[in-house]
């Protein structure tokens, strides 16, 4: 079996299915940070789930969203034991836009 390159198969793609490939590669690279983080901390899955137990998702039902609201990723950071912070990057300025606590 032949295989063909990403790239090629992303030509064929259109626009709606290129935008929401990269959607799900952002969310999966975000999941995937989360995770590192949940480790990094020492949070183990359990501790989690108890902290987020009044959230309406799960890890898994994370991986899943085509798109993730600013309010489920503040709840999980703060299960975490941390805070969001929203920054705007510019070349020359960092400007917080919100800040969740």
């Amino acid at each position: 079996m032949k295989t063909k390159p990403f790239s090629e198969l992303r030509k064929q793609m259109s626009p709606e299915q290129r935008a929401k490939s990269e959607t799900r590669a952002k969310l999966m690279s975000l999941h995937l940070t989360l995770m590192e983080l949940q480790e990094s901390l020492g949070v183990t899955q359990d501790d989690l789930e108890k902290k987020l137990s009044d959230v309406e998702f799960t890890i898994l039902e994370l991986e899943s969203q085509e798109d993730i609201q600013v309010s489920t990723l503040s709840r999980y950071i703060k299960a975490l034991g941390g805070n969001l912070k929203i920054v705007a990057d510019f070349p020359q300025k960092e400007i917080v836009l919100a800040q969740f606590e």
